[in-house]
């Protein structure tokens, strides 16, 4: 049996700044890799570290290090490892270039850290960040390094770590199948999952700013698949998605498919439906633009909004917000338009019309128009994310299956 151990390197991770999630990832990992984790640990940024993982490396036959690969003095990890090997740090030009040629670093002596590697390691790219990784041979155990942010360490560890360490160790890569839940709470997805359980399937869930991941292990192709649309059946195929995908990606690319171009009009979101189309390349061809319509005069001067209707039904309401979708359609001459207006709080909310009360409509050249009151929580900075996501699934569902629109009020989340 392989055993294994990990190491979560961070002050603000043994000090509960920030939750450690490394473990738990790493450890499901490898479990379905067939390796057995007999220790993982968390350490602060600080010298012990050296001695401890050269004893690690000594007790086990495979090593994890995430974090401690930044620029700073108390970065520490390619010490570690290169005390462990018994080698020295080498300056790697052209790493050094990539870097400073791929995010424009300076010249500064801190950052020439992130282009020192222990002689004879491997250099483990990272497309997400500034520091790259490391993997080698420690006499007869195996260690890997990888960066402490987890938009770059798991799409690190699942792209190449994985399967270097089954060639190093002659296993088998585990069958996975990478699903994106959107709106679900995580809560709610677990208890589906367990509920939709295929015996030999494992499953395990990360939190994002925009969606939940799900990854299935385990199993057969057949089997994967049968789970993946158990679970569909349970929330639908709208918010629940095979492959790593974003919101943004889809309304882009049903634009695309289409020869489509969208406009948007934001009041409480401030323009993050804008920010997640353009956060994609390519956007340009099918993003017009929008509006951030803020004040209740903005939605008069720049989209038309009837000042009678604002002050009648207010401007969180069905009749503002699908006056503000027609005036984005008819002032950009777009293909379709969404828009959003609602109280994200903290203030502002009434016993009609709480805090997390939105209102969201599309609006189709072809004449095809909806909207929807949603309740996305008392949180305004989620309430803001859920209504981006919303907005621009709508969007989606309305270039692609426009007769499937009714669907959406039940995307609420609860």
């Amino acid at each position: 049996m392989i055993k294994a151990a990990i190491v979560s390197l961070g002050t603000e991770i043994t000090s509960g700044i920030i939750k450690d999630t490394h473990g738990s990832f790493l450890g499901a990992e490898l479990t379905a890799m067939g390796i057995q984790v007999e220790r993982s640990c968390q350490l602060r940024d600080e010298p012990s570290v050296i001695p401890i993982v050269k004893e690690l490396l000594r007790n086990h036959d495979l090593l994890l290090i995430t974090g401690g690969l930044g620029p700073t003095s108390d970065d520490i990890t390619r010490e570690a490892v290169a005390d462990a090997a018994g080698v020295q740090l080498g300056f790697d030009e052209v790493l050094w270039q990539e870097l400073k040629k791929k995010f424009g670093l300076s010249r500064a002596k801190a950052n020439r850290k992130q282009a020192m590697i222990p002689e004879g390691f491997q250099i483990l790219a990272n497309p997400n960040g500034t520091a790259p990784g490391i993997w080698g041979r420690v006499d007869d155990g195996f260690v890997c390094a990888m960066p402490g942010p987890p938009n770059e360490m798991e799409p690190m560890f699942r792209q190449q770590v994985r399967g270097i360490i089954a060639r190093q160790f002659e296993l088998e890569v585990p069958r996975e199948t990478e699903a994106s839940s959107f709106l679900i709470p995580e809560a709610r997805l677990e208890d589906v999952c367990k509920a939709s359980m295929i015996e030999s399937v494992l499953w395990r869930t990360r939190f994002q700013p925009y969606k939940i991941s799900l990854y299935l292990m385990g199993g057969s192709v057949d089997e994967q698949q049968m789970f993946l649309q158990r679970l569909q059946k349970e929330f639908g195929s709208q918010l629940l998605r095979a492959g790593d995908t974003s919101a943004a990606e889809l309304a882009i690319e049903a634009l695309k498919d289409r020869g489509m171009r969208l406009a948007s009009a934001e009041s409480c979101t401030g323009g993050l439906v804008g920010k997640l189309l353009t956060d994609i390349p390519g956007a340009s061809e099918v993003y017009w633009g929008g509006w951030v319509s803020y004040s209740n005069q903005a939605k008069i001067e720049e989209l038309g909004v009837k000042p009678q209707d604002l002050q009648e039904h207010g401007a969180v309401s069905e009749e503002t917000v699908c006056q503000m979708a027609r005036g984005a359609l008819r002032r950009s001459g777009g293909d379709v338009a969404v828009a959003i207006t609602g109280t994200a709080g903290p203030e502002g909310g009434s016993p009609e019309k709480p805090v997390g009360t939105v209102w969201i409509a599309v609006e189709t050249k072809s004449g095809r128009s909806q909207a929807h009151e949603f309740h996305f929580g008392s949180k305004r900075d989620l309430v803001r994310r859920r209504s981006a996501v919303a907005a621009l699934l709508m969007a989606e569902q309305a270039i692609r299956s426009p007769e499937r629109l009714d669907t959406v009020a039940k995307w609420h989340y609860s």
